[in-house]
């Protein structure tokens, strides 16, 4: 139940990220962390951490936390970016911010590649795999959030060519 609460929280935290339209680099900040702490609350729910492991997989974990929060201020602003573009989306635009998403995306991927393998190190493959499912179900719970509440550019596509109807 306590996972369902989190989740909940992480997907509200979501809906309050899109609803904002401009974000300074403080407030990214401020969102960034909050999240992480949410994150971590999660974390803690989702891995079965043996006693001895604790310490250990703490450390790596706050080192995996730090490192990717530049990657969720970047995300973060590729995601307004994003919904500033529509109302003027060109090729070069759509085909910059594709590639900004790609490689977002590659970074993220690496990061845990890199962090698992710090994580069995410090621990055991078992908690290490843990870490690994539970960040990624985690992400792909907010990544998912995020995106219901942005609508694609298709989709406003065909809503404007509805009212010109």
């Amino acid at each position: 139940m306590k996972t369902k609460l989190v989740l909940l929280t992480l997907a509200s935290f979501g809906i309050a990220l899109v609803a904002k339209s401009q974000t300074s680099d403080e407030e990214a900040d401020a969102i960034i962390t909050l999240l992480g702490v949410q994150k971590k609350e999660a974390i803690r729910q989702m891995v079965a951490i043996e006693p001895k492991d604790s310490t250990a997989f703490w450390k790596v974990y706050n080192e995996y936390q730090v490192q990717n929060k530049a990657t969720g201020k970047a995300r973060l602003k590729l995601y307004e970016r994003t919904a500033n573009a529509y109302a003027n989306l060109t090729p070069a635009i759509a085909d910059s911010l594709a590639a900004q998403y790609l490689q977002n995306r590659i970074g993220q991927e690496k990061m845990l590649e890199e962090y698992y393998k710090k994580m069995k190190t410090a621990t055991n493959p078992v908690t290490a795999f843990q870490f690994y499912q539970a960040e990624v179900y985690l992400l792909t719970q907010i990544r998912a959030n995020i995106m219901s509440q942005i609508p694609t550019y298709g989709q406003l596509v065909q809503a404007a060519k509805k009212n010109q109807k």
